[in-house]
């Protein structure tokens, strides 16, 4: 499938502004080498979108642009098609972003210097929304199981659930950093705590696309529980490499919490859909999905190779099971280094930049974040560069 795609050429991202090349080693940049950190693909948006942003383009107009009927039913089928989900049209919020959404939420749905909830390891821009609007993280910190898998710790949470000033908690899923994607039996469970304890849940979606279970990812909203208290952050930012746009839809049934979401958005001067975003969706969410799937297959592909590097030369390193996302989460503690000398072996000896676990939490030491949406090529190259590494470090097993 993926043959029709072309995923394996580098894009020059110089004279763009990108933000990922400003934090990208020199080193790299100099030898045209790509990071392995921050979420965003190294090739091209879908065909579609490309196609229908040159007809935008060649129409000239640039307005604003409405969550409209032909805006609606385009969520509304992709919600099926990818989700299995049925929702209805007045549910779609539009909203400036992931974060942007997650920000009416605590302002919306706590008070100033409340506790917000959240899960670490996990994406470190939640601590930053929730301290910048004066709230406090709290962390129901995830179990890591022997096998690698990850869950939750239900106990914990419902005992800082019950806490008189916890009214939001941050869901994640699939979860960033670890790749887990959880399970209905999860949410439910978390459904039913939330509704007892009077906690809205604001569940971070944009990575749901990618999910190699044999089921989608269920959305929280989904959860027969949950319609109430959920919210289901969704958008092209990770499924079509979107993430410069800044667009989201929160998908919200409960009535009640819509309106107070939407007002809070109101306050926060959200206008209108990015005409760039609105032509982006409809040609996205009116696609067949078939490049999503090549996609997969590649993020497939390239994990198949470093867990068998892994197996074959350094057996005491641990990758996390690759359940959804198109990163992955490597417990490197097994070698007894420390995160300094872990990362001048990574950085400085094989020229392989990738996210700090430290990042996302004191439970990340010892573990990084690898984006492996990249052409196959660059993770066997990246890979031998390590086990010269790792040779000379004395470090390997295997031939």
């Amino acid at each position: 499938m993926s043959e029709q795609f072309d995923f394996e050429t580098l894009v020059d991202r110089r004279m763009q502004g990108s933000l990922r090349d400003s934090m990208t080693d020199p080193r790299l940049l100099e030898k045209g080498l790509p990071s392995f950190m921050a979420a965003e693909m190294d090739f091209p948006t879908a065909p579609c979108i490309l196609d229908a942003l040159r007809k935008r383009i060649d129409c000239g107009i640039f307005g604003f642009a409405l969550c409209d009927k032909p805006y609606q039913d385009a969520v509304i089928r992709w919600m099926k098609m990818m989700r299995n989900w049925e929702i209805e049209r007045d549910w779609i919020v539009p909203a400036l972003g992931t974060i942007f959404s997650l920000s009416i939420a605590i302002r919306a749905f706590t008070a100033p210097g409340a506790r917000v909830l959240i899960q670490r390891p996990v994406y470190d821009r939640y601590d930053q929304a929730i301290i910048r609007n004066e709230r406090v993280p709290l962390d129901n910190p995830l179990i890591l199981r022997e096998d690698g898998h990850y869950e939750m710790d239900f106990d914990d949470l419902e005992s800082k659930m019950a806490l008189p000033d916890v009214t939001l908690m941050v869901l994640c899923n699939p979860q960033n950093p670890t790749g887990t994607v959880w399970k209905r039996d999860d949410l439910e469970r978390l459904a039913e705590l939330a509704v007892k304890h009077n906690v809205v849940v604001f569940s971070d979606e944009i990575y749901a696309e990618f999910c190699f279970l044999d089921e989608p990812v269920v959305p929280f909203a989904a959860i027969d529980a949950a319609k109430e208290i959920a919210i289901s952050c969704t958008g092209l930012g990770k499924a079509f490499n979107f993430t410069g746009v800044n667009h989201a839809n929160n998908l919200i049934p409960g009535a009640a919490l819509r309106e107070a979401f939407t007002t809070q958005r109101n306050r926060d001067h959200y206008g209108s859909i990015d005409p760039i975003a609105y032509t982006s969706v409809l040609a996205a969410y009116n696609s067949d999905g078939e490049w999503n799937r090549a996609v997969n297959q590649l993020v497939l592909k390239n994990g198949d190779l470093i867990r068998a590097f892994f197996r074959q030369y350094l057996p005491s390193v641990k990758v996390a099971p690759q359940e959804g996302a198109f990163t992955i989460w490597i417990d490197w503690r097994g070698l007894g280094l420390s995160d300094e000398q872990l990362f001048q072996l990574l950085e400085d000896k094989a020229l392989i930049q990738t996210n700090h676990g430290s990042e996302y939490g004191n439970e990340g030491r010892g573990f990084c974040r690898m984006n492996i949406a990249t052409p196959t090529v660059e993770i066997e190259k990246a890979l031998q560069r390590l086990l010269e590494a790792a040779r000379e470090a004395g470090l390997t097993s295997g031939k």
